[in-house]
């Protein structure tokens, strides 16, 4: 089907370059400015990241689903794992404070996702985290 992609990926933070390889594929075949897949792609690197080191640290078994399709004028897109429950769209997140230097690790990738998808969801189904983004395209 063109304009959708469907990856199963392990729990490895290699896989990080294999989906924004397979995003900036589909956007290219799809004519997307490749500024919009890089954003979309920062935003999925963000989120699988996050699963990866904080969601299925502990996890040999995790799993991590991701579904990407270009309908109605949008990329989509959602995730799914099998880490336990979190939803990182209603954890608080601190603003940074202080210099460089003092700042805590974190919390502003989440920020990052949420200034750059036009819709954020959360839900948990099946044992499994889902989250859905979507990011309306510009037209070029």
């Amino acid at each position: 089907m063109a304009g959708h992609l469907d990856m199963l990926l392990s729990n490895d933070l290699q896989e990080i370059a294999r989906v924004i390889d397979s995003i900036e594929l589909l956007c290219a075949d799809e004519g997307i400015m490749p500024q919009q897949g890089l954003r979309f792609s920062l935003a999925l690197d963000e989120l699988i990241t996050n699963i990866l080191y904080y969601g299925l640290a502990d996890h040999s078994d995790g799993e991590i689903s991701l579904s990407v399709e270009i309908k109605d004028g949008a990329l989509h897109a959602e995730i799914a794992d099998n880490g336990p429950q979190f939803d990182p769209f209603s954890a608080e997140v601190a603003s940074p404070s202080g210099s460089i230097e003092e700042r805590m690790v974190g919390g502003l990738g989440i920020k990052l996702v949420k200034a750059v998808m036009d819709r954020l969801e959360y839900r948990r189904d099946g044992g499994f985290n889902r989250l859905s983004i979507s990011m309306k395209l510009a037209v070029a």
